[in-house]
C-alpha cells in the first residue's frame, strides 16, 4: 500500500474537495442524476434539454444506486472507482509510482475528480482500451473503445486515431477485423436512441444539441477564437487567463510529442482533431475539459522525466490544483 501513497493522499483530497464543492451547490457537469432518476421507464419523457446527454454515465448511476441507494453517491462513487482504475492502468503501464500525477494536473483533472461527470470514466476507458491494444487483446480493446462513445463522443477520435495508428503500421486489414467489435456497442446505442426516441433519430445525441440552440454549433478553432476575443470585450479576464493557459499548455505538450509512429501520439491528435473541428460553445471555458483525456497519455510518453522529480513536483501540483479547485 505504501507505493501508493500519493493515490491515497489525491483520494482523501478528492473527497474533502467533493464534500466542500457539494456544500456549495458544485455537483455536476450536467443533469446526469436527474437522468439516471428516470430510469427505467420514464427516459422516453426526460427534459428536451436533458436528453441531449449520452447515457453511460446515467444508466451506470442508476444500476449503482441498487448498491448505494442513493444517485449522489453512486455519481461519485463512479467517478472515484474511474480514477482509481485509470491509475492502475497508468501504473501496470509505466511502474512508475508518481502515476497519479496526470490525474490531478493541470488542475482541471482534479477538479473534474470531485464532479459527476463523464470525463473519468471516459479516461479509463480510453487507458483501458489503449492498454489492451499494447497486449494485442484486439477484440476487447475495440469492445472497450465502443463503449467509451456512450460517454463522450470523443470516443469516434479513439477508433480514428487506432485506424491511423494501423495504417501507419501497415496493419490495414488488421484494423477492419476486428472492427465490428466497435460498431457493436454504436447498435445497442442506436437501438437504445430508437426505443426511447423514436426510430427516426438513431444519432439523436448529435442533433439535439442544435435544435435546442440553432446556430450554436462552430468549428472548434474558429469558436476558440471568437471567445477569446469575448473575454477580453465583456472583462472576463479569469476565463480569458484560464483558457489561454490550457491554449498554451496543449500546443507545447502536442509540438513536444509528435512521434507519428507512436499510438499515444496518435490517440492525442484524434481527441485533438474530434474537439478542434466541430464543438459547442462556450469553447474556452471547456477546453481544458474537453482535452483532459490527452493529459494521461502525455505521460505515458514522458513519465521517465519524472523519476528524480516527482517528489517535488508531485506535492507542488496537488497544492497548486487544489487552491485552483477551492476558488
Amino acid at each position: 500500500m505504501w507505493k501508493h501513497k500519493w493515490l491515497i493522499i489525491s483520494l482523501v483530497l478528492a473527497v474533502f474537495l467533493i464534500i466542500f464543492r457539494f456544500n456549495h451547490g458544485v455537483i455536476q457537469q450536467d443533469n446526469y442524476v436527474g437522468y439516471a432518476r428516470t430510469f427505467p421507464f420514464s427516459v422516453g419523457s426526460i427534459d428536451f434539454f436533458e436528453s441531449r446527454l449520452l447515457p453511460g454515465l446515467p444508466i451506470l448511476i442508476y444500476l449503482f444506486s441498487w448498491l448505494t441507494q442513493n444517485l449522489y453517491v453512486s455519481g461519485y462513487l463512479i467517478t472515484l472507482l474511474s480514477f482509481v482504475g485509470s491509475y492502475f492502468l497508468l501504473y501496470k503501464i509505466t511502474g512508475s509510482r508518481f502515476s497519479v500525477l496526470p490525474l490531478v494536473f493541470p488542475p482541471i483533472l482534479l477538479s473534474l475528480s470531485t464532479l459527476i461527470d463523464t470525463e473519468f470514466p471516459f479516461i479509463f476507458l480510453a487507458l483501458l482500451g489503449y492498454y489492451l491494444i499494447r497486449k494485442e487483446k484486439m477484440a476487447l480493446a475495440f469492445l472497450v473503445i465502443g463503449l467509451s462513445v456512450w460517454f463522450r463522443l470523443a470516443g469516434l477520435a479513439l477508433i480514428f486515431a487506432v485506424f491511423i495508428y494501423f495504417l501507419v503500421q501497415k496493419k490495414f486489414t488488421k484494423f477492419f477485423i476486428y472492427l465490428p467489435y466497435f460498431t457493436l456497442p454504436m447498435v445497442f446505442l442506436m437501438a437504445y436512441n430508437a426505443y426511447f426516441f423514436g426510430s427516426s433519430d438513431l444519432f439523436y445525441q448529435l442533433t439535439t444539441y442544435e435544435a435546442l440552440h440553432p446556430g450554436r454549433i462552430n468549428i472548434g478553432v474558429v469558436q476558440l477564437g471568437l471567445d477569446l476575443v469575448r473575454a477580453i470585450r465583456w472583462h472576463w479576464y479569469r476565463i480569458f487567463v484560464s483558457g489561454l493557459f490550457y491554449v498554451i499548455f496543449f500546443v507545447v505538450l502536442w509540438v513536444k510529442s509528435i512521434k507519428p509512429k507512436a499510438l499515444e501520439f496518435w490517440l492525442i491528435t484524434g481527441i485533438y482533431l474530434f474537439t478542434l473541428t466541430v464543438n459547442l460553445v462556450p469553447f474556452l471555458e471547456n477546453l481544458g475539459r474537453y482535452l483532459a483525456p490527452t493529459i494521461p497519455f502525455f505521460w505515458i510518453m514522458y513519465y521517465g522525466k519524472f523519476k528524480k522529480r516527482g517528489l517535488v513536483f508531485l506535492p507542488f501540483t496537488l497544492l497548486v490544483s487544489s487552491l485552483v479547485v477551492l476558488i
